[in-house]
């Protein structure tokens, strides 16, 4: 399983949850990695993917081995950042020479979001809607958004971190059902 982390801000809310993932997943005896794109430095998509680029050819070989992805956002203007949509466009394309397959296919998502107000709770609709349709990604129903309320003295309140814990709990129970699936998708429509 990894655990994207998509803020750029050190010490970020969304950082933090993915961090609290992390440790949930590892307690319930997952194999679970912990990805930052602060770290990667991926460069800006084109169209097309930059399979020359170490950081594209990390984060791809990543989610390949990956069963599940836990994808931390902060929220923005109603949206998700973009950089995860920076990160879906690149570890998500097909290199035109066809070398490597976009890396999303079949994967088990769950959206972990962190918010100022509790409103834009469905700001990850449009992001989950094209990697079920894109990618026939399997979306955990159980999102997590996080809003302001949702902290005291700057950790998750009680009530939020077990909201959180749920969350990856179905999160590892979809993974391992679907482990055993008989398909794998290619681009279609």
């Amino acid at each position: 399983m990894l655990v994207v982390s998509t803020s750029h801000d050190e010490g970020s809310r969304s950082e933090k949850l993915a961090a609290r993932c992390l440790q949930v997943l590892e307690q319930a005896g997952a194999k679970v990695e912990l990805v930052s794109l602060k770290d990667h430095g991926l460069p800006m998509f084109k169209g097309n993917a930059d399979a020359d680029s170490n950081a594209y050819l990390t984060l791809h070989s990543k989610v390949v081995a990956a069963d599940g992805l836990v994808l931390a956002s902060p929220v923005y203007n109603w949206s998700l950042s973009g950089a995860l949509k920076h990160f879906i466009e690149h570890v998500g394309s097909t290199p035109d020479d066809g070398s490597l397959k976009g890396a999303l296919f079949d994967k088990v998502v769950s959206f972990v979001c962190a918010a100022g107000l509790p409103h834009s709770y469905m700001a990850l609709g449009p992001t989950a809607l094209s990697l079920m349709l894109d990618f026939k990604c399997i979306i955990n129903p159980y999102q997590v958004y996080m809003n302001s309320r949702d902290w005291e003295d700057g950790s998750l309140s009680n009530q939020a971190d077990e909201r959180l814990r749920r969350s990856m709990d179905v999160m590892l129970e979809l993974t391992t059902l679907l482990k055993e699936r008989t398909y794998k998708s290619d681009w279609c429509v």
